[in-house]
């Protein structure tokens, strides 16, 4: 009887011990995600951008992570012509622990660091400091840590609700979803769009009404039951990912529906020539034919939403292209222009393995009790990094490069007592 009952207490530790196992690689499961969610957010925002070297170097950059300093530029606050933006290499190098406003990403724009109106930049010790100021540069209110139509910071310290902002593909702003005048399906718009126009820049550029029947607002199939704009988000995920592609689908042949408009019978003309007329033919008509449609939509106001490649549909005739070129908006044209491409060409840098997967592995690659020591040590680690740090909240002081590297080599060292002299049992 003593046997049996010595096999059923060690059935029951050996669940207990189950379960504490399974729980821990669920922790360290749950520990390995959130780091892959922060490895996506950094290299969408900054995988593109140089961390090491200042741009300035190569004149204005098509498109890269901005940061606007207002230490160096205090006067920035209530004057826009006094703002200046610098890249990130300039962040790391020039203005650590300077107040700064992150800007997400701007286009066409050289940085401010060495010019005069910041002073001098560590990363260009060979150039003649300061250089003129940066005349083709574009500042926004952005720059003073304000967006939107009501001005306000980001994230606004007077609001207790969650933010939802979108940026114009225009104008660079960011807009609160409830300040942008828009339909009643904004929200279901939004998750569908690739892009999105603000109103501001809709009636700035009149050109862009002559192409809303491209955009997402005018699809047909768009679910009609949110029109009273009281539809919660579970409701709409879960119609999600099905009419999302619908969406695009229907997007994609609208737009070759209309750029298709009228070429049927220069096709059928084109044909009947010899080929070595047929590519003279068609590069005139790329080059003269204006394919803008002829009649403007039913827009009236408010922001407008567009699905993939719709700048593609844009007429590249002369009289079109001196639109653009006099609007100042020629970039709607490249197709590497926009942020969501500049997110792309960022995840793409960073495809190479990850953390995450390095931790997968190496998770994969121990048994249960070597999982339980490696988040016995992780939770042992956090509390001491946390109890460090609090240190310098308290004393109101800035964490360096430097504090971070001195904590985990006391760790180490830690680590290397402990070990000691070996143990050997007589």
């Amino acid at each position: 009887m003593a046997n049996v009952n010595k096999v059923e207490v060690s059935d029951e530790v050996l669940d207990v011990e189950k379960t504490v196992l399974d729980e821990s690689s669920v922790t360290m499961l749950d520990v390995l995600e959130e780091e892959k969610e922060l490895e996506e957010e950094y290299a969408a925002v900054l995988g593109a951008s140089d961390e090491k070297s200042c741009t300035y170097s190569q004149g204005p950059v098509k498109r890269q992570a901005l940061y606007s300093c207002l230490t160096c530029c205090p006067e920035a606050r209530s004057d826009l012509s006094k703002c200046a933006g610098i890249c990130l290499a300039c962040t790391y190098q020039c203005h650590e622990n300077h107040e700064l406003v992150e800007l997400y990403t701007k286009r066409n724009f050289r940085c401010d660091c060495p010019t005069e109106r910041m002073g001098k930049c560590r990363l260009n010790p060979g150039m003649k400091q300061p250089v003129a100021i940066n005349r083709d540069n574009s500042y926004n209110q952005n720059f003073q840590g304000l967006y939107c139509n009501c001005h306000r910071p980001y994230p606004d310290p007077e609001r207790t609700t969650e933010e939802v902002m979108l940026q114009c593909g225009i104008c660079e702003d960011w807009f609160h979803l409830h300040h942008l005048d828009g339909p009643p399906n904004s929200q279901k718009l939004m998750e569908a769009c690739c892009e999105m126009i603000c109103g501001g820049c809709m009636t700035k550029h009149e050109f862009l009404r002559y192409y809303t029947g491209l955009s997402l607002k005018s699809v047909d199939n768009l679910n009609e039951s949110v029109a009273d704009g009281n539809v919660t988000i579970a409701e709409e995920v879960s119609a999600g990912e099905d009419n999302d592609n619908k969406l695009k689908s229907d997007l994609d042949k609208s737009i070759s529906e209309i750029m298709n408009m009228g070429e049927a019978d220069v096709q059928s003309e084109a044909d009947s020539e010899p080929l070595s007329k047929k590519p003279k033919l068609e590069g005139e008509n790329k080059e003269s034919k204006c394919t803008r449609p002829t009649d403007k939509t039913d827009y009236e106001k408010g922001p407008t939403f567009w699905g993939t490649d719709w700048r593609n549909s844009l007429c590249q005739c002369p009289s079109c292209m001196l639109i653009y070129k006099k609007e100042k908006v020629e970039y709607l044209l490249d197709s590497e222009d926009s942020a969501k491409s500049y997110e792309e060409r960022g995840m793409q840098k960073a495809a190479a393995e990850s953390s995450y997967e390095q931790g997968i592995r190496a998770l994969a690659s121990i048994d249960r009790v070597q999982q339980i020591d490696v988040i016995t040590e992780y939770n042992r680690m956090k509390d001491r990094l946390k109890d460090y740090l609090q240190t310098f909240v308290a004393s109101k002081k800035v964490v360096t490069e430097d504090d971070i590297n001195r904590f985990f080599s006391e760790i180490r060292n830690e680590k290397n007592v402990e070990i000691g002299v070996p143990h050997f049992c007589r």
